[in-house]
């Protein structure tokens, strides 16, 4: 009889490997997938950044009611110093940060700029714009701005210094580049009536008076008072 097999006993429990794998992170999709390490720690700095720019917005938002708002300058401001040479040069310099002065006359104790066109929002390196609105304006719309000083003695000693600061809107006759009415010729010939004008001087054509820039006249007072540590 052929040898029955010989029984090779209890069979030697087989070894599995078992991997360890990380639970995903059911909340970002990006890691269900399954990355590499490195975009992992792109996904963090990422994370970083936009948390860091809320915080910023945010504590930006509050800044106003963090931050106690400066005193409104008193317009005309009472310099209380017996030096009129250096109000009238700190004045002069605080101007030409904005302006460039037209005319300096001691005698009548005033200060005149140049008009300049508004900064607009292309332009933050120039301050004559003072916040977002009056940027706007000055973008939409072709805005300039001049700025008159006077210095003159208080009754109670020291010096006054008014600053005023007006705004003028460009009227043109017609759009620029505008091929409209170029063509028509007006019948009417009117009397030429000149009349000399004895006043104030009238604003040239071309531009309409609007109101006082009051927040720049602001800036431009707490420059002069902090010019003269007051």
């Amino acid at each position: 009889m052929p040898g029955r097999p010989k029984s090779r006993g209890i069979d030697a429990p087989t070894r599995r490997k078992i991997w360890l794998v990380r639970p995903l992170d059911p909340i970002d999709p990006v890691l269900a997938v399954g990355c590499v390490p490195g975009d992992e720690m792109m996904i963090m700095r990422l994370r970083m950044f936009a948390a860091s720019l809320v915080a910023a917005v945010a504590i930006g938002q509050a800044g106003c009611s963090i931050v106690a708002p400066r005193p409104v300058a008193e317009n005309p401001l009472l310099v209380p110093s017996a030096d009129y040479e250096t109000v009238w040069k700190t004045t002069v310099a605080v101007l030409d940060e904005y302006f460039d002065i037209a005319t300096e006359n001691r005698l009548s104790h005033t200060i005149v700029t140049q008009p300049k066109n508004g900064a607009t929002l292309l332009e933050p390196w120039n301050g004559d714009s003072v916040g977002f609105d009056e940027r706007l304006e000055s973008t939409m719309q072709t805005i300039r701005r001049f700025a008159r000083a006077t210095i003159t003695q208080a009754p109670n000693g020291g010096y006054v210094v008014k600053v005023e600061v007006h705004k003028e809107l460009e009227d043109l006759a017609r759009p620029e580049r505008a091929a409209a009415g170029r063509a028509v010729f007006n019948n009417d010939f009117p009397v030429n009536r000149s009349r000399e004008i004895v006043g104030p001087v009238p604003v040239p054509n071309g531009w309409i008076r609007l109101n006082r820039d009051s927040k720049l006249e602001q800036v431009i007072l707490q420059r002069i008072r902090d010019e003269l540590f007051l």
